[in-house]
C-alpha cells in the first residue's frame, strides 16, 4: 500500500495566524511534529511509499522530513489545486500510485492511533472506502482489499479535528498524559511521564512534576517549576522561579523570572488562552519573548565583528593611552592586575587583565570617560577569549564551579549589556539584562550596543 497525504492551504490557516513563526506542517505536538505524527501512522498502516500533497509552500518541511530514511520510507512531495477531489488526486499522481492500494488522509486532523496495534493486516481487510473520518479530516482507501474477509474490520482509531488553537491544546496535553504508550514521542527519560531532549540544564532547585514533555536545548534556571501537564519546546528558556502548568511553551520563547504560565500557550512574545483564542503580547521583553537560534556559524561571525570593532576602539585609544598613561602612572591613578575569569564554556577559564583608574584631576576624567581602562581587555578581543559587549565576567571561585549551567548565554565581554542600558552594573536587574540580549542580540546590534556603553560612561564622568 501507498499513502497520499492531501492537506489543503486553508485547512490549517488558523496556525498562521495564531503561530506565525512556526510552519503549520511541523506544528509540534509533545514536541513531535504535526507532519512526523501522519507518517508514522502511514508506516503502521502498511505504507512503504509516502506522497506529501499541498497547495502550500513545503520548504520547510522538505528540509525536516527529507526524503523519508530515517523512517525507512521512500518520501516524495507533490502539488494539489485546493479543489482537487479524491480522484483528481489519483489521477495526477498516477505513476506514483501505479497498480497499488492507496490510502489518502486527507485534512488538516490528528490521528489518535495507538502504535501496538496491528494497522498493516487491518488495512489489508478494509474495503475501498472512508473509513475513518471528522469535521476537518478522513481516512480513505482506493483498490481492492489485499486480502479478501466477509467482515469488515474495525478501525482502532479516532480522528480529531485540530482546526483551532482550543484544539491543539487539547489534544497537545492529552498526547502528553496518555500518549507515551501509544506514539513514539521524542525524548528520553528513566520515568513514565517524564520525557527530556538533548542539551536540557536544570537547575538542582528547580522543580519538575510529571508529566511534562521538554524539548532540546533548554535552560529551567533555580526555582522554576515545570508542569504538571506542561510541554516545553526546543531553545527555551525558564527563568528563576517561574512557573508552567498546564501549558505549551513553543519553540525559541524566553519566559522571564517570577511568570506564571497557567492554561496558556506561549510563543515568542504572545501568551495565548486556548479556551478564548485571545491573545496577548508582551510588551515587556525581559518577561516574555522570542530566542532568535543561534549556530556555530553565528558565533564565529559574530567574534569576527567584535574582533573588527576591538581592533578599530584600540586604533582610536592608542594616542590618548600613549599621551595619559604616563602621567596617570606618576600620579599612583593607574592600576593594573590579572584575574581569573570564567570563559564562555563549562570548565575553561583563562586569565584576564585588568586596569582600575582612580584620584581626581583633568586627566583622570579624561582617561575614564573614554574608558581607557578597558584598552587591555580590548586586545583579548581580538584574540577570542572575550567579546566587545555581552556578560560581565564571572571571576573564578568555588561559587561558579558549576558554571555555565545557571548562567544561559554567558559571553564574557569588555562592557556588558547592562552597562549599554544604563541598568544596575550589579545585582538581579542586571543579571536579566545580560541574559536577554545574550538570547537576542545580532553582531550588528552588539556595535550599536557597544557604543551605548561607550556613551554612558562618557556621559557619566561628564555628569560628574
Amino acid at each position: 500500500m501507498k499513502t497520499l497525504l492531501a492537506i489543503r492551504e486553508r485547512e490549517y490557516d488558523w496556525v498562521r495566524q495564531a503561530f506565525p513563526s512556526i510552519h503549520p506542517l511541523l506544528l509540534p505536538l509533545c514536541n513531535k511534529p504535526f507532519t512526523e505524527f501522519l507518517i508514522d501512522f502511514a508506516i503502521l498502516a502498511g505504507s512503504s511509499e509516502i506522497r506529501l500533497l499541498s497547495d502550500g509552500p513545503l520548504g520547510e518541511v522538505k528540509e525536516y522530513c527529507e526524503n523519508g530514511n530515517r523512517w525507512g520510507v521512500q518520501l516524495s512531495y507533490a502539488t494539489l489545486h485546493a479543489e482537487d477531489s479524491f480522484q483528481d488526486l489519483i489521477d495526477k499522481n498516477r505513476k506514483f500510485c501505479g497498480d497499488d492500494r492507496i490510502m489518502i488522509i486527507s485534512g488538516f486532523s490528528f490521528i489518535s492511533y495507538d502504535k501496538h496495534q496491528g494497522y498493516a493486516n487491518i488495512m489489508s481487510l478494509m474495503p475501498a472506502e472512508t473509513c475513518a473520518s471528522c469535521s476537518s479530516g478522513s481516512i480513505t482507501i482506493f483498490g481492492n482489499t489485499e486480502t479478501p474477509s466477509t467482515n469488515r474490520p474495525v478501525l482502532p482509531l479516532t480522528i480529531l479535528p485540530l482546526d483551532n488553537v482550543g484544539s491543539y491544546y487539547r489534544i497537545s496535553l492529552e498526547t502528553l498524559e496518555n500518549g507515551s504508550a501509544r506514539y513514539v514521542l521524542p525524548g528520553y527519560g528513566n520515568e513514565p511521564g517524564c520525557a527530556i531532549g538533548r542539551n536540557v540544564v536544570i537547575s538542582k532547585t528547580a522543580e519538575i512534576r510529571k508529566p511534562v514533555s521538554i524539548g532540546n536545548n533548554v535552560q529551567i534556571l533555580s526555582g522554576a517549576v515545570i508542569g504538571p501537564s506542561a510541554v516545553i519546546g526546543s531553545n527555551v528558556i525558564i527563568d528563576k522561579e517561574s512557573t508552567v502548568k498546564s501549558g505549551i511553551i513553543l519553540d525559541n520563547t524566553y519566559i522571564g523570572e517570577h511568570l506564571e504560565v497557567t492554561g496558556r500557550i506561549a510563543s515568542g512574545n504572545m501568551l495565548t488562552d486556548p479556551r478564548s483564542g485571545a491573545s496577548i503580547a508582551m510588551e515587556d521583553p525581559h518577561l516574555m519573548t522570542g530566542i532568535k537560534a543561534g549556530g556555530k556559524s553565528g558565533t564565529a561571525g559574530r567574534k569576527t565583528v567584535h574582533a573588527v570593532a576591538a581592533a578599530i576602539l584600540i586604533s582610536m585609544q592608542l594616542f590618548p593611552f600613549l599621551l595619559l598613561f604616563p602621567l596617570l602612572k606618576l600620579q599612583g591613578s593607574w592600576s593594573s592586575g590579572t584575574t581569573t575569569c570564567q570563559g564562555d564554556s563549562s570548565g575553561k577559564s583563562f586569565s584576564m587583565p585588568t586596569s582600575e583608574i582612580t584620584g581626581t584631576g583633568l586627566a583622570v576624567s579624561l582617561a575614564a570617560a573614554i574608558s581607557l581602562d578597558r584598552l587591555p581587555m580590548l586586545l583579548r578581543v581580538v584574540t577570542g577569549q572575550l567579546a566587545i559587549i555581552g556578560s560581565a565576567p564571572i571571576i573564578v571561585s568555588d561559587r561558579t564551579t558549576s558554571f555555565p549551567a545557571g548562567n544561559p548565554g554567558y559571553r564574557p565581554a569588555v562592557f556588558s549589556y547592562a552597562e549599554a542600558e544604563d541598568w544596575p552594573v550589579n545585582g538581579s536587574d542586571a543579571a536579566i539584562v545580560e541574559r536577554f540580549y545574550a538570547m537576542h542580540s545580532t553582531p550588528v546590534k552588539d556595535i550599536g550596543m557597544t557604543i551605548k556603553a561607550l556613551l554612558n560612561k562618557l556621559y557619566e564622568k561628564n555628569a560628574a
